[in-house]
């Protein structure tokens, strides 16, 4: 990107100019909803405004009497005299309102002063021809909420200047031929929530002039060519049944600028449709049955500001269909599951401000629009890699923590000589896949420093990097290896409680973890293969790792399923199951053989330290299962609770792991921090006491004080151990 220059002020890539100062600020701050310029020029432009709005805004500026439509009806000055009927009112000079009195005609006498005439809610069935040639004035008929089933021809003759005509909610079912005979200078024609089925285009030709046409919610099925209507602007087909668009259904329609076809079924529309659409800011094809998009279907729409394909059927989109859009700003893409979505299809779009996606992943494929939504995915925005403070902070603390914990049981295993081997070998090969995790979150955390404030610039590039690839097979290894070996410390505890014997030896243990690591490799490789010519499976977010909860159905959703369900939860249930065991058959084996006074003290202990290894297991994995069910089952999971689960739930094995097998439990390395604590506590007392005989003056005090300082024996080794085994 260009460096931002304007008055000889140079900022960076990744800062804003406030208008013609010398100020920058960072991009971040653009479009923030808070003013950080000084006349708030960051925060101009940020609504998206194309398209539609400005082309109504010109026409209502063009035709002053277009005002009237929405006029203040309260100012009550009439210049009528005493023709209005009672059932009437009589506003703004020459405004008649005959509202909700069952009129089943067009009121007579009043005079030919009346310029608007508003007929909404009555019971009207039928205009019969001349209906209001008597007010020869008339520029504006609301006729809204009668009953209306046939426009019969003449039915507007003799009101040469009426340039809108509102006929909303009147069942209207048929326009004959001749019913708009007369409206030479219509402007407007709205017929909103009719009942048309068919239209004949012929009836058009008698309006020449019209520059909006409305005919949204009604239940046209086709369209024939339009005539030629040179001045027709804005085009409403919005929310009706039609099936399909040929090349020559709006081929006359050179003005038009507003096109809106939304809440169609509209399943196919020919390559040619839109040629000759030169002027059209706006086009909205929202909400059909389109599964296909021809690869020049908008070629030539050069000014084209607004595009809107938002719930379609489509799947895929051309490459190139964006080329030739040089003028658009905003595009709508929500709802759209785009599998072959890549970053040459956004490159034509060089205005483009507003983009509106169904995933926040694709964001990254359009890394150069101002604004693009969503904004977030729980984990990361287009600002961060992390996208809440906490998770930035909280993603070092506990990759600290499970880098320092699993390296000490590491150092402290591969030095000690005295621990069970067997039991020792699987305890480090758990300490090394756990201190995996923690490098891989020291990794995420190194990069969301490295993007901070512009990662969407570098999304794509991170997330199909190889990088990211050895991020996401890292963790993997990482939580596969991990639960693997939990499994076989629990077998094989398990199986020495009963039988009494040690079962494997120190070479098959060898043997055991070696086949785990080849196994959590493949497991975390098949995926680079399987899917290696498409986007990658560990590229579905900015974190590398593939749980697949904000998008159950991604790419590899299977491959995602087998490994949390069918690996994960059934060796968490194995180990719950199987300590279970394990506490029933040593608390019947210890009945007889130790004295009752102990009973209740040792059973407690071992529930402690069996309910704190089973804990943390479930604590890590049910959540996960759990989660992704609900996702697989169509319930929307939040963004909060996606951060969560990778960077707390996920990573909780780990962290906690060195606490359980090595710290807290009954090995050389916690008799040895026993004996380190108990010297402290020495120690320190010994030091409050040294404190205190310093301000003491009395002597009599002073060997009271110092009696108080002997080391106490309430707190004997046992219960501290008892202590730190219950942990």
């Amino acid at each position: 990107m260009e460096p931002h220059c304007r008055s000889n002020v140079v900022c960076g890539a990744e800062e804003f100019v406030c208008g013609n100062t010398t100020r920058c600020i960072e991009r971040s701050l653009h479009c923030d909803g808070i003013k950080h310029c000084d006349d708030g020029e960051d925060e101009d432009g940020c609504s998206d405004a194309h398209g539609s709005l400005d082309s109504l805004l010109k026409a209502i500026k063009q035709h002053e009497e277009l005002k009237d439509v929405t006029i203040d009806k309260t100012f009550d000055n009439c210049s009528l005299g005493e023709n209005v009927p009672n059932f009437c009112e009589c506003r703004f000079f020459t405004f008649i309102y005959c509202e909700n009195h069952n009129l089943t005609s067009v009121p007579k006498g009043i005079g030919n002063l009346v310029t608007k005439m508003v007929l909404t809610n009555n019971s009207l069935r039928s205009l019969p021809p001349g209906a209001f040639s008597e007010y020869k004035g008339l520029k504006i008929i609301h006729i809204e909420g009668n009953m209306i089933p046939i426009l019969t021809p003449g039915a507007f003759l003799n009101i040469p200047n009426v340039t809108v005509l509102l006929l909303m909610r009147n069942q209207i079912e048929v326009i004959q031929p001749g019913a708009f005979k007369g409206l030479r200078n219509l402007r407007w024609l709205l017929m909103q929530n009719n009942h048309l089925k068919e239209l004949n285009m012929t009836v058009l030709e008698d309006i020449p002039s019209v520059e909006v046409l409305d005919l949204t919610e009604n239940r046209l099925t086709r369209l024939g060519a339009l005539p030629a209507l040179e001045r027709l602007f804005w085009l409403g087909l919005g929310k009706n049944r039609i099936t399909r668009l040929t090349k020559s259904t709006f081929k006359e329609l050179s003005s038009l600028e507003v096109l809106i076809l939304n809440n169609n079924v509209i399943e196919e529309i020919e390559e040619s449709t839109f040629d000759s659409l030169g002027k059209l800011l706006e086009l909205d094809i929202s909400h059909n049955r389109l599964q296909f998009l021809k690869p020049k279907l908008f070629y030539k729409l050069k000014n084209l500001n607004k595009l809107n394909l938002e719930f379609n059927m489509i799947t895929s989109l051309p490459i190139g269909i964006f080329k030739g859009l040089d003028m658009l700003k905003s595009l709508d893409l929500q709802g759209l599951d785009i599998q072959n979505i890549d970053i040459q299809m956004f490159h034509p779009l060089t205005e483009l401000k507003f983009i509106y996606f169904k995933k926040f992943l694709y964001c990254s494929y359009a890394p150069y629009v101002r604004i693009c939504s969503p904004k977030t995915d729980g984990l990361s925005s287009t600002e961060h890699l992390l996208v809440f403070p906490a998770l930035r902070m909280s993603v070092w603390f506990v990759a600290l923590m499970t880098c320092a914990g699993n390296t000490l049981v590491l150092s402290w295993r591969v030095l000690s000589r005295k621990e069970d081997k067997v039991l020792s070998l699987f305890i480090k090969n758990l300490a090394f896949a756990d201190l995996l995790m923690g490098i891989y979150l020291v990794a995420i955390g190194a990069q969301d420093l490295s993007f901070r404030d512009s990662y969407n610039k570098y999304a794509h590039a991170w997330m199909t990097s190889n990088a990211c690839n050895a991020c996401g097979i890292l963790a993997m290894v990482s939580s596969e290896v991990s639960v693997l070996i939990l499994s076989l410390i629990t077998i094989e505890r398990h199986r020495c409680i009963r039988t009494n014997v040690r079962v494997i030896t120190i070479s098959g243990a060898r043997f055991c973890c070696g086949v785990v690591w080849i196994i959590g490799f493949i497991l975390a490789l098949i995926p680079i293969f399987k899917w290696s010519e498409e986007k990658g499976f560990y590229s579905s977010n900015g974190l590398c790792f593939p749980l697949h909860i904000d998008d159950a159905y991604n790419l590899g959703y299977q491959y995602s399923a087998f490994i949390f369900f069918g690996i994960n939860f059934s060796a968490v249930m194995l180990i719950i199951f199987l300590y279970a065991s394990m506490f029933i058959t040593i608390k019947r084996d210890r009945e007889s053989a130790r004295p009752v006074i102990l009973k209740k003290h040792e059973d407690t202990v071992l529930a402690f330290r069996f309910f704190f290894i089973v804990l943390t297991d479930s604590l890590c994995w049910i959540p996960i299962v759990i989660i992704k069910l609900l996702a697989l089952a169509g319930v929307t999971i939040s963004h909060n609770l996606y951060a969560c689960v990778v960077v707390f739930i996920l990573p909780i094995n780990s962290a906690l792991n060195p606490l359980l097998y090595t710290i807290a439990a009954p090995t050389e390395l916690r008799r040895k921090i026993e004996k380190w604590l108990q010297r402290a506590i020495i120690w320190l007392q010994r030091f409050d006491c040294v404190i205190k005989s310093s301000v003491t003056t009395s002597s009599s005090l002073t060997r009271t004080e110092d009696s108080r300082c002997i080391p106490s024996s309430g707190i004997t080794s046992g219960e501290l151990e008892l202590c730190i085994t219950a942990i």
